[in-house]
């Protein structure tokens, strides 16, 4: 039987109740009232996802995905024609990457979905380039998005083509100059192309913008995909904002956060839900007079009348592609595989799993792959390959080459000082930590059992993500006799099921010491 993308069939009680009260207690009829909906890090979720976070609940409700989110836009933006309000739809970025119907075509087909729920602006996302700058401008050549994009130019000084750095548009009678801005850390988390192009700070090109449209804008909307750290830091150097819709850290902010008088919001990922920020405008001085945000959860399906046909028939497409393959157990884990946390000094059952399959798989002396790599946990029990590409959804493969003992102590050091992006899991080794005061430092590394040799040459492998610099690893890159495997990792993790059972290995291999 064909899967659909619309599963859940009872009431939509709650969510009526959710997105039709509006908190308008002490507002002035006078003002202008605009609806700001906001979408990030979609990551290709074309299906609704279970609501783990829900303890009380067996079966667990399911939310978000692709037709929900597009069901819910339809349904506020037919309440705001009533109400004489207006509506603007804006995403902050990572559109595709992410899951099985994500990456047909390299994310291509994903677009044609996303499109059709009919954005106003969307930044362009560090993910989006995953595949290389060049994929990234044939996407957008071929389904034109507003895909915004201020503060990255190619080697000419030009905007890339298909994205523009700013929109005007006109809502409530309020002329908002959209701006989107993209973290500069890019380069060093995804393809390599991006090297070439040229990078400016989110807080230097907002206000070169700012200074550009001051005659034709009243109120500035940046979209961006820098995180809540990096929206704090714009709000900062831009006081006057009164709003910043984000992306790029995956933060639910339920009611936002504020920095100063600016409110910052983010909706967390995957499609869970939709974020909406109630904004009331003075008519005579475009002022903002009052502002309240919200994360909008997904838990059941748009009513018949609010449904995107043209969304949900994308979806089914994406799904039918993906399903039959992706569906297959390839194997089963007998205790659960749970991720590291990011930065933390110590390694987990996933990343020890991933690593020794990888050391195994080339039999070399060490494996290391990048935390920040790893993307879901699974319950023990069978494993389909979805689940796989869930733990492993970016397009890696191995890379094996030879290094110097002293080369491996420079690069753990910088892992452990969190000198690294998100830190690193390995397998083969042992890192002896310790805190003399002021952060972890590196005391000792054993290899097998064994103090490592600064002098000798050690049989490495890694994913090409790593191998090509990628997060700031960069002596990485310069290695220049190496093996590449051009098994991806998640294909790799397959034929080690090869159909039977993998235990996760628990222990911690970093030691702190005294």
């Amino acid at each position: 039987m064909k899967r659909s993308v619309l599963r859940c069939t009872w009431l939509p009680v709650l969510l009526i109740a959710l997105v039709s009260r509006a908190v308008a207690q002490d507002v002035d009829p006078d003002w202008k009232h605009l609806i700001v909906l906001h979408t990030n890090d979609v990551h290709g979720q074309v299906l609704p996802r279970p609501a783990t976070w829900i303890k009380d609940r067996d079966p667990l409700p399911t939310t978000g995905g692709l037709a929900r989110v597009a069901g819910f836009v339809n349904r506020v933006r037919a309440q705001a024609k009533k109400d004489g309000s207006e509506v603007l739809l804006v995403d902050g970025g990572d559109w595709y990457q992410g899951t099985p119907e994500g990456a047909i075509g390299d994310g291509r087909p994903f677009l044609e979905a996303i499109a059709h729920i009919g954005y106003d602006a969307m930044c362009v996302g560090n993910h989006e380039f995953d595949h290389g700058v060049e994929t990234l401008l044939g996407h957008l050549a071929a389904h034109p998005l507003p895909a915004l994009l201020a503060n990255v130019r190619d080697a000419e000084g030009e905007h890339l083509a298909g994205t523009r750095p700013h929109l005007v548009v006109e809502r409530a009678g309020i002329r908002i100059g959209i701006v989107g801005l993209l973290t500069t850390s890019t380069p060093a988390i995804t393809d390599v192309s991006t090297r070439e192009l040229d990078w400016t700070e989110a807080e230097e090109e907002l206000a070169r913008v700012k200074k550009e449209l001051a005659d034709e804008v009243d109120w500035f909307l940046p979209i961006t995909h820098i995180g809540v750290g990096g929206d704090r830091d714009l709000a900062r150097a831009h006081p006057e904002l009164d709003l910043i819709v984000g992306g790029h850290s995956h933060s639910f902010l339920r009611r936002g956060v504020t920095e100063g008088s600016t409110l910052i919001v983010q909706m967390g990922s995957k499609a869970t839900g939709v974020g909406r920020v109630d904004v009331w405008f003075d008519p005579e001085t475009k002022r903002v007079m009052r502002k309240e945000g919200k994360v909008v959860n997904l838990f059941e399906d748009p009513e018949e009348t609010y449904r995107n046909r043209a969304v949900e028939a994308s979806c089914e497409r994406l799904i039918e592609i993906s399903a039959k393959h992706m569906e297959e157990v390839v194997g089963e884990l007998t205790a659960p595989l749970a991720r590291g946390r990011r930065g933390s000094v110590s390694s987990s059952p996933c990343g020890n799993l991933v690593t020794d399959v990888m050391r195994a798989h080339v039999k070399a002396d060490i494996a290391f792959t990048n935390r920040g790599g790893l993307r879901a946990d699974l319950p023990a029990g069978p494993v389909t390959r979805r689940y796989l590409f869930q733990v492993l959804p970016f397009g890696n493969h191995l890379v094996t080459f030879r290094m110097k003992g002293a080369k491996i102590l420079e690069l753990f050091s910088r892992s452990v000082e969190g000198r690294g992006h998100a830190g690193l899991e390995f397998s083969g080794m042992t890192l002896e930590v310790k805190d003399p005061g002021g952060g972890f430092r590196l005391e000792r590394l054993l290899v097998g059992g064994e103090p490592i040799d600064p002098k000798t040459t050690y049989s490495v492998v890694t994913n090409s993500f790593l191998a090509q610099g990628g997060d700031a690893f960069r002596e990485l890159e310069e290695i220049a006799e190496r093996t590449e495997d051009p098994t991806l990792l998640r294909h790799m993790m397959e034929q080690a099921f090869d159909g039977g059972e993998l235990t996760p290995p628990k222990e911690n291999r970093y030691v702190v010491v005294r």
